[in-house]
């Protein structure tokens, strides 16, 4: 049967428009979720970020009297932010104020006390920085070697310095972690083999948590140990800290579980936990895979700041700011001390101290809301502690 050349190149030229026509449909209508997807993230953003401000308006609006309780005072505060987790106050060495807030465990109405246990999450940066300074100390390192000392086969950044992945000014990015676990030897090559480089970040402060998993690797490397034992034998056992470990090995007795809220949720409700996998834990070599209790947070931070881990000079140096931010040494160094800020899996941290390292503020959650941010109560609790309020 003959087909007419008129024909067939009609035929053919609907079959191309047809085509065309279905690529076009797709194509415009994934366009459209995307758009519609991104105008839903900023609305979200937007409507966070109005109730943190009203929060933030509340907390700060709250007069602080020496004529009244400190106690009475502080739980007022934390209360106006529906605070969730443990609260440790101290002034002068002295403990004024320790106190538990709502459920460790809601299913099996356990509430949080003074012996909780909670993820200190990004915090964690703090002590790899003084394990890293331990070792400039005693002359195994020096803050100018560069990366490849270290990582000599590394193809980007090779300039990079130690003090540079300190301050992270490196420009340094990975993503996410490995999918599976992995060991610490292993984690350090993954985060190597998928970070980029970034180059037009470098010498400007840019918050990257691998920075903090090569440093780890640095100290492995150094030492000879992994960097669990390393913090183990030089902070933990040193100060001899009772209710610090790893999550990697379980939380134990006082754990508490991370409960996961909506973008706009204020008020806790308990209804889901945060999932963290294994693999999630092991990423987090370096940077956030540690747990303490409000009392060993203060009593690590404190004994950084009074010389008791690495000498004073040396705190200093390691606590020096960047040019472009308060950061520096894995924590931001304020113009009355230092302040540190962790998130993740359903937890919230925050500590707040003295330059001498005697008076602060520990607030540890369980219960991590983006729309009422712990921040705004351990600001303003330090404030008056500081003026002399409490």
């Amino acid at each position: 049967m003959k087909i007419n050349k008129g024909l067939m190149v009609v035929l053919l030229g609907l079959l191309v428009l047809g085509g065309a026509g279905t690529w076009y449909v797709r194509h415009h209508s994934r366009t459209a979720r995307i758009e519609q997807a991104q105008r839903k993230h900023k609305k979200t953003a937007r409507a966070v970020a109005r109730k943190n401000s009203q929060l933030s308006r509340k907390v700060n609006r709250t007069e602080f009297l020496t004529a009244k309780s400190p106690k009475q005072q502080i739980t007022k505060t934390l209360k106006l932010s529906h605070f969730v987790g443990t609260a440790l106050v101290v002034k002068d060495n002295r403990v004024i104020y320790h106190k538990g807030f709502g459920y460790a465990n809601r299913a099996n109405e356990v509430k949080n006390g003074p012996a909780s246990k909670y993820q200190i999450l990004s915090i964690q940066k703090s002590l790899t920085a003084v394990g890293i300074m331990q070792l400039v100390q005693a002359g195994k390192v020096k803050l100018s070697d560069p990366i490849t000392k270290y990582y000599p086969t590394v193809a980007i950044g090779r300039q990079t310095t130690i003090r540079q992945m300190l301050d992270m000014t490196t420009g340094y990015w990975l993503e996410t972690g490995s999918t599976k676990p992995l060991s610490e030897a292993k984690t350090v090559t993954y985060a190597l083999n998928h970070m980029v480089y970034r180059k037009q970040k470098v010498g400007i402060f840019n918050y990257s948590a691998v920075n903090y998993v090569l440093l780890a690797g640095i100290i492995r490397k150094e030492t000879g140990q992994s960097y669990q034992h390393f913090v183990k034998s030089n902070i933990i056992h040193k100060l001899g800290l009772k209710q610090t470990g790893f999550v990697i090995d379980g939380m134990g007795t006082g754990a508490t579980i991370g409960y996961k809220a909506s973008a706009k949720q204020v008020v806790p409700k308990y209804q889901h936990r945060m999932p963290e996998t294994k693999a999630q834990m092991h990423n987090e070599l370096g940077t956030g895979q540690i747990y303490m209790s409000a009392a060993d947070l203060f009593k690590v931070e404190s004994a950084i700041l009074k010389g008791k881990l690495i000498t004073k000079p040396n705190v200093l140096t390691l606590h020096t700011r960047t040019a472009t931010g308060e950061y520096g040494g894995g924590v931001y160094n304020i113009s009355n001390g230092i302040r540190s800020h962790g998130l993740g899996y359903g937890y919230e941290s925050d500590v707040h101290l003295s330059a001498d390292g005697k008076t602060g503020v520990v607030l540890l959650s369980n219960y991590r809301r983006r729309s009422a941010s712990i921040e705004f109560a351990a600001n303003k609790i330090f404030s008056e502690l500081m003026n002399g309020g409490l």
